[in-house]
């Protein structure tokens, strides 16, 4: 509440026209004191406050003015002289006994302010039995001020105030109130707690702080910072927590350790600290792939992939897992649990190389955490394991010898794309597989089916990895058309249809190898060099020669075969 008095103590001005201008010189001075009451409570800290603050001050201004029939513009100049108030403030503190009372009243003097201002106006004077103005103000501003320093004294201060001459003490934490995942828990003193709070979106994430401390005499106030480094601020520096738990959303590094200091100040302004980490901030979802045995298949009873996951946080034991024409779906196989194992370490490496699996061919799309130019993989492996647990994999530029350490492995989010020479080194001993097979199933032909896996970690965050798919395939590949056919049948030849399979693993116990003999006016093979012109005789003794129409087939062709004999269908 604020009670105040003005008060003008005089004002001249005086007018004289020039043409159909008027111009109006004034000057003047007017002073006012007033009083302010307000009052507080922080029941937090457990504090009542009042403040009472009695002000005066003085004004002197002096300016011009130009009228133009209604339009006025006048420019001005204000000095506020001696401004001066009295803060005053009492205070009860009952957060401790016995009570805290005191008070202190300031002097703010401010020698000298001042401004220069600028306005345009609208005055319309009306004469009737008498003559008044009416004065509206359309435009104004301040442009040009000065404010001389201000002079602060104490002029007391009185209270039963006695002095703390010992810091705040951390006491240890009972138990937690959210289930972190014991990876991501304190691992240094239980005065300072810190772990992620799950059930939140990846992008929305937030962070438990806790700690205890206290102090006999004072309050206490609780502050925090984090650094990638052990008692560095780095990343955040004194924030202040408003209490000894809070649940925050302020931004943080993932895929890095950070490191937490929490310091207790009392009223003093004497200090203790207390230190907490956490491995990583998790901002992404699980990371993986489905790959499976076979992109075609013509077995149709079977199908069976690899799966492998990895993410910052620790997954559930268990996924989720079903069979379907397309990804996604689970009209094969309903989805059920599937549980899967750490990738077993490779403890006997001789060399930093035998840690990561079998190079494969193009690098990751995610952006890399660490980059360098090293004279060959073996480095590469070296410069990737120097990250501890965020080398998951790396990329080698054979050509141009760039090394780049990932985080992640091939998944949805993470393509493998070719590029120049880079191969694509993935860690053992990170991460999660499973093998999934099944068997007994009904398989049609010209679908493609789908292995499906649904991952969660700790945090509550879900993703599910698919296979591209494998194609049923029955039937061998098709032939322009054939004529006067001589010989067409189908065998279950196995294993032994064509040099050329690629596996003889699961092969289909259907009929798989066509052997056709065709007719004369067919237009699949034609003997000769000349194209589509059919050769029946020749007078060379020295090569052979033969050219086709193609043939097409909707899983494509993988590979042609050819032999030359003295009868049809002969090898010899």
């Amino acid at each position: 509440d604020r009670k105040s008095v003005s008060r003008q103590f005089f004002h001249y001005s005086v007018t004289f026209p020039i043409g159909p201008v008027w111009l109006t010189f004034f000057i003047g001075s007017r002073g006012g004191y007033s009083t302010s009451l307000g009052w507080e409570a922080c029941f937090l800290s457990m504090e009542g406050k009042t403040r009472i603050t009695p002000w005066a001050g003085l004004v002197v201004y002096g300016g011009a003015r130009v009228t133009i029939f209604i339009f006025a513009v006048e420019l001005s100049i204000h000095g506020h002289i001696v401004d001066t108030s009295f803060p005053t403030q009492l205070s009860l503190n009952f957060a401790k006994m016995p009570l805290k009372v005191g008070g202190r009243m300031d002097l703010v003097l401010i020698p000298l302010t001042v401004e220069i201002w600028a306005a345009v106006k609208i005055e319309i004077r009306i004469c009737i039995w008498g003559c008044f103005t009416i004065t509206k103000t359309i435009w104004t501003s301040r442009l040009w001020s000065y404010r001389a320093p201000a002079i602060t004294r104490n002029i007391f201060t009185i209270g039963n105030y006695d002095h703390d001459f010992s810091p705040p003490t951390f006491s240890h934490l009972s138990s937690l109130d959210y289930d972190f995942d014991q990876e991501r828990r304190s691992v240094s003193d239980e005065a300072c707690r810190v772990g992620q709070v799950g059930g939140m979106f990846p992008k929305e994430p937030k962070f438990l702080l806790e700690t205890a401390a206290a102090d006999d005499e004072s309050n206490v106030k609780f502050s925090y910072s984090v650094g990638t480094y052990f008692g560095g601020n780095n990343v955040k520096n004194g924030v202040e927590m408003g209490g000894p738990k809070i649940v925050s959303s302020d931004s943080l590094p993932s895929g890095i350790p950070l490191y937490f200091t929490v310091s207790a100040r009392n009223t003093e302004g004497l200090t203790s600290e207390s230190q907490c980490s956490i491995p990583t901030f998790d901002t992404t979802l699980p990371s993986g792939r489905v790959e499976q045995s076979f992109d075609v298949s013509a077995n149709p009873f079977h199908l069976s992939a690899f799966f492998v996951a990895h993410d910052d946080s620790k997954l559930l034991d268990a996924g989720r897992v079903a069979v379907g024409l397309g990804v996604g779906s689970s009209n094969v196989v309903p989805w059920h649990d599937f549980e899967y194992t750490s990738i077993s370490k490779n403890d006997d490496a001789k060399d930093d190389l035998q840690r990561f699996a079998s190079p494969r061919l193009g690098l990751l799309s995610t952006k890399p955490v660490g980059m360098k130019m090293v004279l060959g993989p073996q480095y590469c492996a070296s410069f990737c394991l120097s990250f501890a647990s965020h080398c998951v994999s790396f990329d080698y530029d054979y050509d141009t010898r760039e090394c780049r350490v990932q985080k992640t492995i091939e998944g949805p989010d993470a393509e493998l794309r070719v590029l120049r020479s880079f191969h694509n080194f993935e860690r053992i001993g990170v991460g999660h597989s499973k093998w999934l097979e099944y068997r007994n199933l009904s398989l049609e032909h010209g679908k493609v089916y789908a292995i499906n896996t649904r991952i969660e970690n700790v945090l509550g965050y879900s993703q599910r990895i698919s296979s591209k798919g494998t194609l049923i395939d029955f039937t061998p590949p098709d032939t322009a058309p054939i004529l006067n056919v001589k010989y067409n049948i189908t065998t279950a030849d196995g294993c032994s249809a064509s040099i050329k399979q690629k596996s003889c693993n699961e092969i289909t116990p259907w009929p798989n190898h066509r052997i056709v003999v065709d007719g004369e006016g067919s237009l699949a093979v034609f003997n000769g060099h000349v194209p589509f012109e059919d050769k029946l005789y020749t007078r060379y003794n020295n090569f052979v020669s033969a050219n086709f129409r193609g043939f097409y087939d909707e899983a494509g062709i993988f590979a042609y075969t050819w032999a030359v004999g003295r009868t049809p269908l002969a090898r010899n």
